[in-house]
């Protein structure tokens, strides 16, 4: 008898994380905050808040622009918003 014919209980499971990870923002210039998330495998880019001409641009993780807003805060939760779609 083969290993291929050997029978064996399935052990296929299924993983699910259940909590969203907390977002880690850094800022390496002035004006800049860039998102971190962390993930099994390392740090995830999750996106950033550039301050331009007075408002607050955010970006998601692929470089997708999700506005221009009055505050930084209101940039971040756009971001922490994207991150959990």
């Amino acid at each position: 008898m083969s290993l291929l014919e050997i029978p064996r209980e399935s052990t296929t499971r299924t993983v699910v994380d259940s909590a969203p990870r907390q977002l880690r923002w850094l800022s390496p210039a002035n004006g800049l905050w860039v998102a971190m998330r962390e993930t099994a495998s390392g740090d995830d880019f999750a996106g950033f808040v550039e301050l331009v001409q007075g408002e607050f641009r955010a970006h998601d993780g692929q470089g997708t622009f999700l506005g221009a807003f009055a505050t930084r805060e209101a940039g971040r939760n756009a971001i922490q918003g994207a991150t959990r779609s």
